[in-house]
């Protein structure tokens, strides 16, 4: 009878048996924690671009073809580690507010390179939801849109593939950009 007392006073192993309880907890917080903070940089880098976008089309004089390549050139490098070109696409789009004060496309253009995605904004000439910009009549803006198909490192907490879309509105500096193909 003694051994059976002491068995159950002894404490060898109670660490492992411990630890054996904790690990699966653990281990799903730093999943979490990687796929929470990579899902975090994703979107930080999008908006990032997607301000670049917008700011460096809006600061032409004249929009030319050559700039807007220019500008959608730049974008990979400032979406990394993030691969704009084959998991993501950009759109630049000049809005223009009618008489009315109604926003309207005006012109559109997307990135040479990455995935066939539609604008959150319509297509030219489609009038541009109220939820998502508010112009005075006459006024324009210059959006700048990046869209990637997220996927998380680990896809314990976040699983599947995800679409991210973030769009930067910028004021021409120079008045009204024209559609740069006319």
């Amino acid at each position: 009878m003694r051994t059976g007392l002491c068995l159950l006073r002894s404490t060898c192993g109670a660490a492992a048996v411990e630890m054996a309880l904790v690990a699966p907890l653990l281990l799903v917080l730093l999943f979490g924690t990687l796929d929470v903070g990579w899902r975090l940089l994703a979107e930080y880098r999008l908006s990032q671009t997607a301000a670049s976008l917008a700011d460096l089309v809006a600061r032409a004089r004249d929009l030319r073809p050559n700039d807007l390549e220019n500008a959608f050139a730049a974008l990979p490098p400032i979406a990394a580690p993030f691969d704009l070109r084959t998991d993501g696409t950009a759109i630049v789009s000049g809005i223009e507010a009618d008489a009315a004060g109604r926003a309207v496309v005006v012109w559109q253009r997307r990135s040479p390179w990455g995935l066939p995605l539609g604008s959150v904004l319509g297509a030219p000439g489609a009038s541009v939801p109220r939820e998502l910009v508010v112009l005075q009549p006459r006024e324009a803006v210059v959006a700048g849109e990046v869209v990637l198909r997220f996927r998380p490192l680990v896809g314990l907490v976040l699983p599947g593939e995800r679409t991210i879309r973030r769009v930067w509105f910028a004021a021409p500096r120079y008045g009204v950009l024209d559609d740069p193909s006319s």
